[in-house]
């Protein structure tokens, strides 16, 4: 995954908008500053600020644009803990996927997938089906608290050999006898659900500014009482104050820890792992999973080798995850071209009715997240199982540092949850309970999606397709009447499908500060494949517009943008994934 740059000549104009919350970071002393502004830390500083707390978030690039935007987009509810006999987790997991459906409605959808059975052993239909029965009686609560019931996971069933072939015709094996058909969640816009949160953190009273990096802890007596930062933008060194600071950068976690004096290095061993935007639409509106080579070799229970996951995501095909033990610079990371031709070669052999090629792959997406205990080049891999959670006053004795590392995207809000009740411990804070799996975030609190793409078609009226109407209601969600207020009404861009007013929104109101905030983690404009010059030049002059950019700023711009997709030859040496 390409990092950005640093460009401390390019001074955009929301450089005024960011002197407020320069100041206030500069001159408080919070309870709290968490570093790190992906699921996890961004989870961390919403829930604390509903407590009650002052809290300050800051993130060395945009909020989420790491690991948090470069996933399956899959909220994963658990299932294949049954065979690691997990029970915890999985109730966990299960929890987790409930919450962000309940607090995004907007921004994440029930997705079923399909698991093919063969024949009469474990890989059969009736040891599924007993899993099924587990999995319904361990996930009984799995819709408590969700209003709309168009986001409510419905209990798993067995589908048969005919309906399968129907559904997936390019999976018609001799063996086959059918399916089971369980349900997760799918994240339309991973980036966009973060960016959300921090605006509820914000909302809630928390200071947060992107492109704010962390140099080093401020240390004195063996406790840390803050964090000595450089404006990305400008180059400007301020010092913030805390009672607390939470270190929640993920990958990035130990080397910020080898930089406080008296620190113990972290040892976590990180999983590299990639996941493919599939330009074709592969499958009807049902996921996909299919075995592989490997072995899980955690499974108590198991039905075969690991699997491989499909999902239908627009008009693409997500594929993932490939993953391998990174032992590399975290700020290095890339992905080869051998890399990804490997895995196209390992969907392929796993499903070759599909007949995906290297050119089929629009978008390498890949981040860095905890793993098991690995030898580099072993092939039967061992996941991480739990996020981390480090209190380092009991750790080593450097108080008031806490590190967390989230093992997954969905257990991010949990991170966040446990980080906090620790923090508040440490403070000797009582502060009220977690609200963050109840509480809509920022343009979610709508309780019925069909009632919104109602309102939207009154005010819009018959001047946009159906398709934008949609878009806007899964991008802005209650926001979307703040959106169509816009001076350009209700114009598109030539992409026929997105306003130009959702462009201008996101520059003026969303803490955009490149284009590539804008197209790739606010909107979802160039997420799925790489965008026309026309698109793209489009969106930097009305980007420049509101911004402040002139000729010169605006190519920088589009350049970022087109660096963040894979290499278009396949026979380049090094192909890094989305910014």
């Amino acid at each position: 995954m390409a990092q950005f740059s640093t460009v401390r000549s390019l001074r955009p104009v929301s450089a005024d908008t960011r002197a407020p919350p320069l100041a206030h970071l500069s001159r408080e002393t919070f309870d709290l500053v968490v570093i790190g502004g992906g699921i996890a830390g961004a989870c961390a500083a919403w829930d604390a600020s509903l407590r009650g707390l002052t809290v300050g978030l800051i993130d060395r690039a945009d909020f989420g644009s790491g690991a948090s935007a470069h996933s399956l987009k899959v909220l994963h509810g658990g299932i294949r803990y049954l065979q690691h006999l997990d029970i915890r987790r999985l109730r966990e997991s299960c929890a987790e996927r409930s919450a962000f459906l309940r607090i995004a409605p907007h921004l994440t959808r029930p997705l079923p997938f399909a698991l093919p059975t063969f024949g009469q052993g474990l890989r059969g239909k009736f040891p599924l089906f007993a899993a099924f029965q587990l999995l319904k009686v361990f996930t009984n609560g799995r819709n408590d608290g969700i209003a709309d019931r168009g986001q409510h996971i419905p209990a798993p069933f067995i589908m048969s050999r005919r309906d399968f072939v129907e559904r997936f015709p390019a999976f018609d094996d001799p063996g086959l006898t059918g399916a089971g058909v369980f349900y997760d969640g799918q994240m339309l816009n991973p980036a966009r659900i973060v960016y959300s949160i921090v605006r509820s953190a914000q909302n809630a009273g928390a200071v947060a500014l992107n492109y704010c990096a962390a140099e080093r802890l401020l240390i004195r007596n063996q406790r840390v009482e803050g964090v000595s930062v450089r404006d990305e933008l400008t180059g400007a060194a301020l010092d913030i104050r805390a009672k607390m600071v939470l270190n929640m950068t993920g990958p990035f976690a130990p080397t910020l820890n080898q930089r406080a004096q008296g620190g113990k290095s972290i040892n976590v061993p990180l999983s590299r792992d990639m996941a493919l935007v599939i330009k074709r639409k592969l499958l009807p509106d049902m996921g996909l999973g299919i075995q592989t080579r490997y072995k899980d070799p955690d499974a108590w229970l198991s039905r075969g080798n690991r699997h491989l996951f499909m999902a239908p995501w627009r008009n693409h095909t997500l594929i993932g995850v490939n993953s391998k033990v990174y032992d590399g610079d975290p700020y290095k990371l890339g992905v080869s071209e051998p890399e990804i031709q490997g895995f196209v070669d390992e969907i392929h052999e796993a499903a070759p009715g599909l007949g995906v090629t290297r050119n089929d792959v629009a978008v390498v997406n890949a981040g860095l997240l905890p793993f098991g205990e690995n030898q580099p080049g072993q092939k039967d891999l061992s996941f991480g199982k739990r996020s981390v959670l480090i209190d380092h006053a009991a750790r080593e004795g450097l108080s008031g540092l806490i590190t967390g590392m989230t093992v997954r995207w969905t257990m991010g809000r949990l991170l966040g949850e446990n980080a906090i009740d620790l923090a508040c411990r440490k403070l000797e804070i009582a502060a009220r309970p977690s609200q963050t799996a109840t509480t809509a975030v920022h343009g979610g609190d709508i309780s019925d999606r069909d009632q919104l793409l109602r309102s939207i078609r009154t005010r819009a009226g018959v001047q946009i397709p159906e398709e934008s109407i949609a878009h806007l209601a899964d991008t802005f969600g209650s926001l979307t009447s703040e959106v169509l207020k816009q001076a350009d009404g209700v114009a598109m861009l030539c992409d026929r499908r997105t306003l130009i007013a959702e462009v201008r929104y996101a520059a003026r109101n969303e803490m955009s500060v490149t284009l590539a905030d804008i197209v790739l983690r606010r909107l979802d404009l160039g997420t799925g494949c790489e965008m026309s010059d026309e698109l793209l030049s489009q969106c930097a002059n009305i980007a420049g517009e509101e911004l402040g950019w002139n000729d010169d700023r605006r190519g920088i711009e589009i350049n970022r943008v087109k660096g963040s997709y894979p290499f278009a030859n396949p026979a380049s040496q090094e192909c890094h994934g989305m910014s």
